[in-house]
């Protein structure tokens, strides 16, 4: 069983994990008091292992892209060539 037992705590892992990208990111205004969002997000980290595990590993990632001098900001948003695209636009038409 997930160590979110609760149907609010699995919602909440399904909201935080679409977020967390972006909170780790700085990209979220989760600066500001009683935000429902910045609630959601580190009141959930706090009490879900799984979730928190995420949380350490992308800023570990984050962390060693900054030693290698890769800043995530400048990293391409996408890299998928129109080659690739196209044939997996087919392979998922069947």
């Amino acid at each position: 069983m997930s160590p979110c037992r609760s149907l609010p705590l699995a919602a909440d892992c399904f909201t935080s994990r679409l977020h967390l990208h972006a909170y780790v990111d700085g990209e979220l205004d989760t600066d500001i008091p009683g935000s429902a969002l910045r609630e959601v997000i580190l009141g959930h980290i706090a009490h879900c292992p799984r979730c928190e595990r995420l949380e350490q590993q992308l800023r570990a990632l984050r962390q060693r892209l900054h030693a290698h001098g890769v800043r995530v900001a400048d990293l391409p948003e996408e890299r998928a060539t129109p080659e690739f695209r196209e044939r997996m636009a087919r392979l998922l038409a069947g």
